[in-house]
């Protein structure tokens, strides 16, 4: 399989803490980065803020990725939209006036025109709470209040849209 410019990558839960507690909350993908090209990828993670890294850099630290492909005509201008948030730090709240960027907030950016990835209610329960210890204990780390009924955007919902198609794995 050869990857294209602007397949998405989507990195299943790798059953960290964190990977544990959003797909909990959202479901099995916890992560999503766009291929600038077959060999890079630009994506938003808490150790890096937004970075461009190589393909197989990428893989190392993501053990394994399903890939999905837009289904449009046009993809022009995705890439270029996503390099304009190279360097910004990560955005640890989820909120949307964070100055820094979570990996589905840089794809729905990015693909913003192109397809318009629906924005639901942030959820961070764990299937018997609203709020799960994890999320309860994250944001009091942060100092802020758990963003309940803000929407955003999480790469499993993402992963569902009828313009995206799954190709493969990596």
């Amino acid at each position: 399989m050869k990857i294209q410019t602007a397949d998405l990558l989507f990195v299943p839960n790798q059953h960290h803490d964190m990977d544990e507690a959003i797909a909990a909350s959202t479901g099995n993908y916890v992560h999503v980065a766009i291929a600038m090209d077959s060999a890079h990828v630009i994506h938003a993670s808490p150790r890096y803020g937004v970075v461009i890294q190589t393909l197989t850099v990428f893989l190392e630290e993501s053990n394994h990725v399903d890939v999905y492909r837009p289904k449009v005509e046009n993809s022009d201008g995705v890439v270029a939209r996503a390099r304009r948030f190279e360097n910004r730090p990560y955005n640890f709240s989820f909120y949307k006036d964070d100055p820094g960027v979570y990996c589905s907030q840089l794809v729905a950016d990015a693909f913003k025109g192109v397809i318009d990835f629906d924005e639901e209610i942030m959820q961070f329960g764990d299937g018997e709470h609203q709020i799960s210890d994890f999320w309860s204990a994250y944001y009091l780390k942060l100092g802020v209040d758990v963003p309940l009924n803000q929407l955003g955007t999480n790469p499993n919902k993402m992963a569902t849209s009828e313009h995206l198609k799954l190709i493969g794995k990596l």
